[in-house]
């Protein structure tokens, strides 16, 4: 064999070793989310600190403010059950999603209804929590309201991107939407007359009742349309969601969560809202 084809030889012995080499390591994309987040130390949860008793800000005794509710305790628990840190991302609840998808976050707890659109691009826990969906309105008007054709002509007030908007609001005949980021930007116009009422969850609207006399909850009933409170997750991700729906099942099987729901609704009145 002359030195060309010696060498020739030895070249493909080169490359075919590195081949086999390189097939015999785990691939990067193997990695799964919850590899990353234990690499991390860090679980990096979504929220929108405005939606008391679930997510809302207080100041804590050294004076920082401090993000606190049902969803952030559950959070907490969650990534002490994982054995990493917790971090909260607060942004718009609109901007969850996207966060979600570009990775930027790892989970979202915000008051989140698993809903057929949101399952096209994420993953949800197991349903931690149940709650009824009723429409605050000004307490001198709230008798006037007894079904859900009552706001027909008259502007209600939801959050931007909620399941309210989507599930709730369609079931009030005739009424106009008007669709807000933030239901402290809701409240305000609703006192001042702008709005006949704005859709809540019944702790957040006691929550505001409870500093706002002038406010009441219509006795109307909407359909249930959406199926409790899940953390929101990265579609395709099952070794992250086992341990989230695990976590889960164990502060639902304690009662620790309808603990933290009355901690809550203790804390609410301590809540800082920019409105």
């Amino acid at each position: 064999m002359n030195k060309s084809k010696r060498f020739l030889c030895l070249a493909l012995a080169v490359v075919l070793a590195a081949m086999l080499l390189t097939a015999c390591q785990p691939a990067a994309e193997d990695k799964t989310r919850l590899d990353a987040i234990k690499e991390a130390g860090v679980l990096v949860v979504g929220t929108s600190p405005d939606y008391p008793p679930y997510e809302f800000i207080v100041a804590g005794e050294d004076g920082a403010m401090e993000t606190v509710g049902i969803d952030m305790w559950i959070a907490r628990d969650i990534a002490e059950a994982i054995g990493v840190e917790l971090k909260i991302e607060a942004m718009d609840f609109a901007g969850l999603d996207s966060a979600l998808q570009m990775g930027t976050i790892d989970m979202i707890m915000a008051a989140y209804n698993p809903t057929e659109d949101r399952a096209e691009i994420m993953d949800f826990s197991e349903v931690y929590y149940i709650d009824t969906v009723v429409a605050l309105t000004l307490a001198e008007n709230a008798e006037q309201y007894t079904d859900l054709s009552s706001f027909s002509g008259q502007k209600v007030g939801v959050q931007l991107g909620t399941t309210l908007e989507t599930d709730y609001f369609p079931q009030l005949e005739g009424a106009e939407k008007v669709a807000l980021k933030k239901i402290t930007q809701l409240v305000p116009e609703l006192k001042a007359g702008a709005l006949a009422g704005i859709l809540v969850e019944e702790p957040i609207a006691n929550a505001y009742i409870a500093n706002n006399p002038d406010l009441a909850i219509a006795p109307l009933t909407f359909d249930t349309g959406a199926e409790g409170y899940v953390a929101a997750l990265p579609k395709d991700e099952p070794e992250f969601k086992a341990a989230v729906d695990e976590a889960i099942a164990a502060l639902v099987e304690a009662n620790t969560i309808a603990g933290y729901a009355e901690q809550a609704q203790e804390m609410q009145d301590q809540a800082i809202l920019d409105e």
